[in-house]
């Protein structure tokens, strides 16, 4: 052992000598005082100590010849050391669950230099920050809220964190990772113009329907019948295609959604398809074909003759010309167009789905014009996976309103849509493949159109759309909001250089023989803000925020119960719950009443 650290434990020795001394000493007074009524007089400082090592009392002279209870004194002497060693190790084991604990965690992180600092989140992303452009954004707002302006993403420093509703945000985190319960149903709440939101769950919808009912009108459109809505919306995807325009946009979005338009080596044919599909569409529309009779021209080219006699009477110039050179072409191109089309009707086939595709005389109608006017909702539910799946029809919905909103802005003062449209996508990527998302993150914040896209890792929206398309929608997104779990090693490496680095300080000591002493380095590195693996082990009530040019945001997610109107959330959430579960029932029971499938084919055939 070298001097300097003899010199140290001789240090700690003496002091710990003097301090239990103190205590051994106060506490054989004291019991004597109580035994003998007097207080005995210590010969040296060190006399507690001895006493309470070897038992003799002979360093205390005693008070008027009492003798000291010794033993008691030792007894109390040992409990004490217990109780003070248990408290110790008790002291130490806390103190190393708490640096290991999600609390010591964040505490760690927030106290790093590199993160926004209460100046910047004020200045920045407060509520009166967003509020500054409120005249530009919302001018038919005499007096604004923050919410009106922006999206909440969370809490930092003791203060809200809000992103301009210019920006477009992009919010990542593995399943189950918090990202309903603690961020989409509070901005789901909160948006307070029109609002399109996305999921293949009810969860978001069972939650806010009754409070976007407070708002405006509320419209499930639901094919596939997994919400549980009393009374969900029927929409004809032939209604508006007069107009070869929409019926080109809404042939292409509907293939954009399937599966051949989600291949990255099927693009020639997934083109010509939605072209094929634009002119079935468009001769249903002039010709006032049911999508019955839609389904029967897609499932095979040698049922098309009547659409394309239609074209040729009544459709655009040359429609019904290029549909029937199409379908006399080379059969295997026409297979391999057809192979596209066929696919997209195919969930046609479902009873319940051509329900939800042909409306009634009565049913209410969704009008894009009418829903861009009001704090209106539209809740797209569905599943990409199936016979059933219905991503291209879910899209060429979202595709129609977000065309009409753009045709809007363009024609409104400032190029800017008066009410904002809100798109919140959650779980898009597992729906369809909308392939105007790229070009709607990239542009649709400066038209009012503010979008919200939810993804369960960036790979997620590499295989919806192109690697290229994702990158896009990455970088469009100006707000990007990160939440822990994620495992791709890749991309956490992506989000460790976009979070940026510190500065630390560290210190190196060193001891020399030959020059008999230590000699102390200071040394200064760049670090990454966060590691990979911190990145990783952020707990759910933690997030990130990458925003703009300005530093990285440690955010505090807190869960939608946790709001002021909770419980009137609560109470809504339980009234659509009940109404859920009665229409699952009463679904249930038809299925049940029903005759079996071959019975019923035998009633027709007699009929």
């Amino acid at each position: 052992m070298n001097q300097g650290m003899l010199g140290k434990a001789i240090a700690v020795v003496i002091a710990a000598a003097v301090v239990l001394s103190l205590a051994f000493g106060f506490l054989a007074e004291s019991v004597t005082q109580l035994v003998c009524s007097a207080r005995p007089a210590p010969e040296h400082l060190f006399a507690g100590l001895a006493l309470a090592i070897t038992g003799d009392p002979s360093a205390y002279a005693s008070p008027g010849g009492c003798m000291m209870p010794v033993v008691w004194i030792r007894i109390l002497d040992v409990a004490i050391i217990i109780v003070v060693a248990a408290l110790v190790v008790w002291g130490l084991v806390a103190l190393r669950r708490y640096r290991e604990s999600d609390r010591g965690f964040l505490a760690d992180l927030r106290a790093r230099p590199g993160f926004a600092t209460s100046a910047e989140v004020r200045d920045h992303l407060s509520g009166k920050a967003v509020l500054r452009r409120a005249k530009q954004l919302r001018p038919d707002l005499a007096k604004p809220t923050p919410t009106d302006v922006g999206w909440r993403v969370g809490t930092s420093r003791g203060q809200d964190v809000h992103v301009s509703i210019e920006d477009s945000v992009a919010l990542e985190g593995p399943p189950r990772s918090g990202k309903g319960y603690r961020v989409l149903i509070s901005a789901i709440v909160d948006w307070s113009g029109p609002l399109i939101t996305t999921s293949t769950t009810n969860d978001n919808l069972t939650a806010t329907m009754r409070m976007r009912q407070t708002r405006g009108d509320v419209h499930v459109f639901d094919p596939q019948r997994l919400s549980g809505a009393r009374h969900p919306l029927r929409i004809s995807p032939i209604a508006g295609c007069e107009d070869p325009m929409v019926a080109m946009q809404r042939g292409n979005a509907i293939i954009t959604g399937t599966a051949l338009g989600a291949s990255s080596t099927n693009g020639e044919w997934a083109q010509a398809a939605g072209v094929a599909l634009g002119r079935l569409l468009h001769a249903a529309a002039v010709g006032g074909k049911s999508i019955a009779e839609l389904y029967d021209w897609g499932t095979s080219p040698a049922q098309t003759r009547d659409a394309v006699n239609i074209l040729k009477a009544d459709g655009a110039p040359g429609w019904g010309d290029s549909l029937g050179a199409t379908i006399a072409g080379d059969e295997k191109l026409v297979s391999s167009i057809w192979f596209g089309v066929s696919g997209a009707v195919a969930p046609l086939a479902v009873p319940q789905i051509r329900d939800a595709l042909s409306p009634r005389p009565g049913d209410p109608e969704l009008a894009p014009g009418e829903f861009l006017d009001a704090a209106n909702t539209l809740y797209l539910i569905g599943s990409s996976a199936g016979a059933s799946a219905m991503g291209g029809w879910l899209g060429a919905v979202l595709d129609d309103i977000v065309e009409v909103a753009r045709n809007r802005a363009l024609a409104s003062p400032g190029a800017r849509l008066a009410h904002p449209l809100g798109l919140i996508l959650d779980e898009i990527a597992n729906m369809f493949r909308w392939g105007s998302l790229p070009r709607i993150m990239a542009d649709g914040g400066g038209r009012g159109i503010c979008t919200f896209i939810v993804l369960q890792a960036l790979s997620q929206a590499e295989t919806s759309w192109s690697r290229a398309e994702a990158d896009t929608i990455w970088a469009a997104a100006t707000a990007k909001v990160l939440l822990g779990g994620a495992s791709h090693v890749d991309h956490l490496r992506d989000v460790e250089s976009l979070l940026g680095m510190r500065e630390t300080r560290r210190e190196q000591r060193s001891w020399s023989t030959r020059d008999a002493g230590y000699s102390t380095s200071e040394h200064h590195e760049r670090r990454p803000l966060m590691s990979v693996d911190e990145i990783r082990r952020l707990p759910p009530s933690a997030g990130l925020l990458a925003y703009r040019n300005r530093r990285s945001v440690l955010l505090d997610l807190a869960g939608w119960d946790e709001r002021r109107d909770a419980r009137a959330i609560q109470t809504g959430k339980r009234e659509t719950e009940q109404e859920q579960q009665t229409t699952f029932e009463e679904a249930r029971r038809a299925t049940i009443a029903a005759p079996p499938f071959a019975d019923r084919a035998e009633a027709v055939s007699e009929e």
